[in-house]
Parts: structure tokens; C-alpha cells; sequence
């Protein structure tokens, strides 16, 4: 609602820096929708100007906030059968992030995946999954330097985790109905 831009360096470099290839040589198809909960005329003009030249589908649902709804009104759009949750403020820096999540995605015994994420322009970390701790449910390793690898590697490998932030977020359709 009423980012434009940031909505634009997002999907820019979603369409700029994804890899699509898998290693077999398939090729991803990526269905992208946007749902706005009331973004002002001139905003929401901007959007659906940048709608066509990214070719996204944009849906305008003029409503309270409510986070849960909104991605189940893109859910119901979507025909895929994986999908992603990405915040609006998400840009996209390693190119295989997305096969990376869907190998993940795909494992019987796996739920929702995500993607360790960092603070804009500088290597503190803002996710790198769920963890309890005695006051219960925090971001693990929230501001820490990247430059450094805790705990057996938490913030270099992949590993099970409690949870993962729908700010990036990968399920597969089966699993997420």
C-alpha cells in the first residue's frame, strides 16, 4: 500500500536476478501478484502502470490491514503450484534463491522454507529462522554481523527451523490448503 517504488526495486529484481534454469535445463514458470489494500489513486496508478511493464497481475482490494487475508486473496489467484510470499520491501541479490527454496520446498517432510535475510545495505542479519528462547519465539541471530558463522554454521547452512517469516516465504499449494 502507497511503495511504489519500493514495490518496484522488489519486483525488478525478482524479474532481473532470478534464475529460472534449473541444473536439468527446465525451465520456472513465475506468476506474480500483487494485492494492495488501498493504495491512494495516484499510487495505485503507479502500480498498475508498473503491473504492465513487469507483467504482474495486481489486485486492488481497498481494506484494514490484515496480512493473513491479503495473501489468502492471492492465494486464491495464483495457479501454481508452490508459492512464494515476499514482502513488498524484499529485493533480490543471489540469483538461485528461488531454486534454492523450491528444493527445500519440495521434500515431503518439509513445511513452509525461507531464506535468511539481511538489514538493507550492510551484513546484519534480520531473519535466519525462528527459534524459542525462555521469553519465547524471536528471530535468531536478529542483528548479527553475517561476516561470522554462529553455532555450527545457523547462518551459513540449511537447517530446521521452528518457523520462518512470510516476509520470503516458499510452501508448496498441497501443503499450504
Amino acid at each position: 500500500k502507497d511503495n511504489p517504488e519500493i514495490l518496484r526495486t522488489c519486483i525488478s529484481s525478482v524479474r532481473e536476478k532470478t534464475q529460472l534454469e534449473t541444473a536439468s535445463g527446465a525451465r520456472l514458470s513465475l506468476e506474480i501478484i500483487v494485492v494492495d489494500n488501498g493504495s491512494n489513486d495516484p499510487n495505485r496508478e503507479k502500480i498498475e502502470q508498473m503491473a504492465q511493464e513487469f507483467g504482474f497481475f495486481y489486485l486492488y482490494r481497498p481494506m484494514p490491514f490484515n496480512f493473513s487475508t491479503m495473501c489468502n486473496l492471492g492465494v486464491e489467484r495464483a495457479k501454481g503450484d508452490f508459492l512464494l510470499f515476499l514482502n513488498d520491501d524484499m529485493e533480490i541479490i543471489q540469483p538461485d534463491w528461488l531454486l534454492k527454496l523450491l528444493e527445500k520446498a519440495c521434500l515431503s517432510h518439509a513445511g513452509a522454507v525461507g531464506a535468511k535475510l539481511l538489514y538493507p545495505d550492510s551484513d546484519l542479519i534480520q531473519h535466519a529462522g525462528i527459534t524459542n528462547i525462555k521469553a519465547g519465539p524471536v528471530h535468531k541471530l536478529l542483528k548479527h554481523h553475517d561476516e561470522k558463522s554462529y553455532y555450527h554454521g545457523q547462518n551459513r547452512h540449511i537447517y530446521d527451523m521452528i518457523g520462518v517469516t512470510a516476509a520470503c516465504l516458499l510452501v508448496e499449494r498441497k501443503k499450504f490448503e
